[in-house]
């Protein structure tokens, strides 16, 4: 089947099935009725009522009125659902016609409807599936700057970290541990049915820094945000992450690293409301690294040579960190949100803005985003849903990670003794450092690096009721979605910069412009039955689904700018790069879901997809998913429910754009003619998705009387066909070919809990925390052992070879007889993760915490090596002995080092106060008086990583300086340093 002929074959059965006349619903009764909070009594506009065991339902409206049409005469139970509260279910008796229904709150969650395929859901108590969900509340309880850094610590089996403390994201997520070696790490992202591009793409700061000029040439070291950065947090509604195969098996060749389902808010029938937040807050250097106090001259000269002896200053020593990055700018968060609507229209419409400054000169990040969200219904039987997102950030990231030209911030300073004064002088202008061709005083405070994203998301669903009894229901549903963005990377050197004439071309201007289309489109079947009583549900779904992608990304390089003109059109040497990627999905998918008396799920589903990325782009891979849970209630007094489940799944990972095509690249200019010049990699004539296989199993049960709830889950994935490269004779043409071959194997634990120690009028508390661990190994390896990424053995490199973890580090070690070897020293997987979050209500107080714990895992600790290199670490003099002799701690350090590479390897484990909200809800008398027309309001203090507690050495134990990647992840050289902030808040509605 081609793409062309199966999507107009399912629009034309859509077209059909919504001009076909539906079964005549037997004739019944009307019934109205109210729902309520049962602590306040309080409307509950927006729930959903719904008559069991029939597809008959309606939404609750304004003042918390429902009508329901069509009911049958005889005795009928109603489900009452609201996010947030348990469901109800009422008896409601023959001939009855009006019904009051309260909810009781659900701070546990355990009523929630959780996704279990494209078109399809499923009560959480029944789920097959270990699906973590995350409320729209708790990821914004303290402003961040992206949705993940709000999710850090709020899923177990999710190891989020930042990849360094330049603000606007650059955020790792890893589920489930280790999946691959050389394809995608990233999860797919899905908001509100479209497929988000999360693409990362590299400022072009190289072309300054000449960071992959050594060991490591990529550009993934320039620092850069993936794009999930964009979306505004305001607007979520909930996360679900699908972290297992068994579950995210549906989205096929894209879901192997798992799937994150962002759904947005949407309005509510009933009154218009409108509510406004207000934030002020600040950012602050929350570490730094500090540098050698040199006590005499003698000192100074034996660490920097003779010139130290004319800028030593006896007892001077000048803190160059925190005159970098010691600012405490004002930011600031606005937005505003409006929603309401009748039963047949409903709409949301949010607007905000964010503007964090940066703790170093000229850093920051901003955002402004407007959104409208927009549903209507037509007649009984159509429904529509449409979405609209238009975003504009500006991340600001200023001079930092690794480089190879001493430009960047962190790489000036271990070669910068402190006695040295780089401040700006009074006239303006700034000294030169006499160690080192760089002052970063004066690079920060001159050199621009903004990042400008225009980004438009656009989505719609479609809904048909194709034929409906009292029993069966089909219903036809259609997603398109667009997601289209512009990057703008803005950087300007000028001449005046003490580094830049050094290659002999003052000034440097670099200007890339990147546009990324991500198109989706999907159409699904969904068929409903279920018996009287509800002894018996099923659920069929089928559909289709096909996936456009297009990135182009043009580079400019411009050197030796005429009068210093901040401009690529001011330079004499002027060079032009371009790289161009269109990739095509094709899918085809169906899942059957069998519910009996409540209790036993039975779940079975395939889907088929094909890509343009692939060798064949015609062939079909296939990947099934099977589940099934049963619900035991009461088994024992304190235990409420206890469900066990099994899941398996299979899921893909797509080749990547580069490895079927070989990239051309531009060469000099050769008497006036251009040539392009053919890369050494070439794709296998096999090339196709890798594949993983998982198995997970486990428990969950709710205690007490729904006080407490318990999660466990066992996991194990086997990912076969890995892309890797071989070597080719040299009379192919090519250097190494991309093919599939190999295993890996990862496994792992999580466990979540939760605990309500107290509920009463006054005081509600509610306790979580999370536990998750996971171990990868490379069971089968077709090739050669090999290195995924470091500096080298001396240093600490990723070394992939078969028995061995994915995330082993290798290096020198010396053996009892002197002799060095290379080995195993470490690890950057960690031991466990755990968190803690505490949320007490008392009156009308309510104080929250999240603790987040990392234990293990191993950190290349470069920046330090650096430091040491030029005796110039802050503890570098501290004297120590070693046998009989005296000597430094530093001095030890560089010693030891050609022989024992661990001793720049250091544990990463940390615990960080993540977040910290304590706020007051204002009495209504008193709002009343101060602002007649509001509803509520709200003052909160708020705190983000305001404590970190850890021996890690560096900066920060969070920290990539290669950005998200599958292997090569716990290296730190010359990141941004971490920040803490703090926020003052008024929320308002009316």
């Amino acid at each position: 089947m081609r793409t062309r002929r199966g999507l107009p074959v399912l629009v034309l059965l859509l077209a059909l099935s919504a001009s076909i006349p539906g079964a005549i619903l037997a004739q019944g009764r009307v019934v109205t009725g109210t729902v309520t909070d049962s602590a306040t009594g309080a409307p509950l506009v927006g729930a959903s009522v719904a008559v069991r065991g029939t597809t008959i339902g309606a939404p609750v409206g304004e003042a918390g009125r429902f009508r329901l049409a069509n009911v049958p005469a005889g005795d009928v139970r109603l489900t009452v659902r609201m996010i947030g509260y348990r469901p109800g279910d009422v008896l409601l008796a023959a001939g009855q016609t009006e019904v009051r229904v309260a909810l009781v709150a659900d701070p546990l969650r355990l009523g929630e409807v959780v996704v279990t395929g494209q078109a399809t859901t499923v009560q959480r108590r029944n789920l097959a599936n270990a699906v973590a969900t995350v409320s729209g509340e708790d990821v914004t309880r303290v402003s961040s700057e992206s949705v993940e850094h709000a999710l850090q610590g709020k899923v177990a089996g999710a190891v989020i970290s930042t990849n360094s403390g330049a603000p606007g994201g650059g955020v790792q997520v890893r589920l489930r541990g280790v999946t691959s070696i050389n394809a995608q790490s990233d999860p797919l992202y899905v908001v509100d049915g479209v497929v988000l591009s999360n693409v990362a793409i590299p400022s072009n700061q190289n072309a300054v820094t000449n960071a992959a000029g050594g060991s490591n040439p990529s550009l993934d070291q320039d620092a850069q945000v993936n794009r999930i950065a964009d979306l505004n947090p305001n607007d979520i509604e909930s996360v679900e992450v699908l972290k297992g195969a068994s579950a995210s098996a549906i989205y096929g060749s894209r879901a192997s690293n798992g799937v994150v389902i962002i759904t947005t808010r949407r309005g509510r029938a009933g009154r218009a409301e409108l509510r406004a937040a207000q934030r002020f807050g600040f950012s602050k250097l929350s570490n730094t690294l500090g540098s050698r106090r040199f006590e005499t001259v003698d000192e100074a000269v034996a660490a920097f040579g003779e010139s130290a002896r004319d800028y030593f200053q006896p007892g001077v020593a000048y803190d160059h960190e925190k005159e970098l990055a010691g600012r405490t700018p004002l930011s600031f968060e606005s937005t505003v949100d409006v929603s309401g609507g009748s039963e047949t229209t409903r709409y949301y419409v949010s607007g905000g803005w964010k503007d964090d400054g940066g703790i170093i000169r000229n850093t920051g990040f901003e955002r402004q985003a407007l959104r409208v969200n927009l549903g209507h219904r037509f007649g009984s039987r159509v429904d529509l849903d449409a979405g609209a997102n238009v975003i504009r950030t500006v991340a600001s990231r200023g001079l930092t990670n690794n480089d190879n030209a001493s430009v960047s911030f962190y790489m000036v300073f271990p070669s910068t003794p402190s006695f040295v004064n780089l401040q700006q002088r009074p006239d303006g202008t700034y000294p030169d450092n006499p160690f080192v061709a760089s002052n970063p005083l004066q690079t920060a405070a001159l050199m621009r690096n903004d990042e400008t994203v225009w980004r438009y998301i656009g989505s719609g669903q479609l809904s048909v009721d194709a034929w409906r009894t009292e029993s069966q229901s089909l219903r036809f549903v259609g997603v398109a979605g667009a997601d289209y963005f512009t990057q703008k990377n803005d950087l300007f050197f000028p001449p005046e910069l003490q580094f830049e004439p050094d290659d002999g071309e003052p000034g440097t201007s670099l200007l890339s412009n990147s546009d990324n289309l991500n198109l989706n489109l999907g159409l699904s079947g969904i068929h409903s039955f279920a018996t009287a009583g509800d002894a018996l549900t099923a659920t069929t779904s089928f559909g289709t689904n096909y996936a456009y992608r297009d990135l182009d990304i043009a580079r400019i390089v411009s050197r030796n700018l005429v009068g210093g003109l901040d401009i690529v059109g001011a330079g004499t040497n002027v060079q032009v790069l371009e790289q161009r990627q269109r990739v095509k999905d094709f899918g085809l998918f169906a899942q059957e879901e069998v519910l009996l008396g409540g209790r036993l799920l039975l779940t079975a589903g395939v889907n088929a997809d094909r890509s343009s990325v692939n060798s064949d782009d015609e062939k079909l891979f296939v990947y099934p998913k099977f589940a099934g849970s049963y619900l035991f209630e009461r088994p024992v007094r304190w235990v409420d429910q206890f469900k066990v489940r099994a899941a398996y799944g299979e899921s893909g990972n797509q080749p990547l754009y580069g490895q079927k095509f070989t990239p051309l690249t531009a060469t000099q200019n050769i008497a006036g003619l251009p040539g392009l010049l053919v890369e050494g990699t070439v794709g296998s004539d096999d090339l196709k998705p890798e594949r993983q296989r998982e198995v997970e199993g486990g428990f969950d049960a709710v205690l007490l009387d729904s006080r407490g709830t318990l999660e466990f889950t066992l996991f194990r994935k086997s990912i076969s066909d890995l892309l890797l490269e071989r070597t080719l004779a040299a009379s192919s043409g090519f250097a190494t070919e991309i093919f599939n071959g190999g295993r890996l194997r990862t496994s792992g634990v999580e466990v979540a809990l939760g605990v309500v120690p107290a509920a009463t009028d006054d005081l509600n508390w509610l306790l979580r925390t999370t536990f998750s661990s996971t171990k990868s190994k490379i069971v089968e390896l077709p090739v050669p052992i090999f290195r995924a990424g470091g500096f080298g053995t001396a240093l600490g490199a990723y070394q992939i070879e078969e028995g061995a973890s994915a995330t082993q580090i290798v290096g020198n070690d010396s053996l009892p007889d002197g002799s060095r070897i290379v080995r195993k020293v470490g690890d950057a997987t960690p031991d466990f993760t755990m968190s803690f979050s505490s949320d007490v209500t008392w009156r009308r107080f309510r104080l929250y915490g999240l603790v987040d714990w990392q234990q293990g895992g191993d950190i290349i600790n470069l920046t330090k090596f650096l430091y040491d290199l030029a005796q110039n670490t802050a503890d570098y003099a501290d004297p120590i002995t070693v046998g009989d002799r005296e000597t430094t701690v530093g001095a030890y350090r560089l010693e030891v080092f050609g022989n024992q590479t661990a001793v720049y390897l250091e544990d990463a484990s940390f615990v960080k106060l993540r977040e910290v909200t304590l706020s007051y809800e204002l009495p209504p008398d008193l709002l009343g008086r101060v602002w007649g027309t509001a509803r509520t309001a709200r003052l909160s203090l708020s705190g983000r990583n305001l404590l970190t507690f850890t021996d890690y050495t560096g900066l920060d134990p969070e920290v990539s300086n290669f950005g998200n990647q599958n292997i090569a992840r716990n290296i730190d050289v010359a990141p941004f340093p971490p920040s803490r902030s703090f926020w003052f808040g008024v929320e308002i509605g009316f």
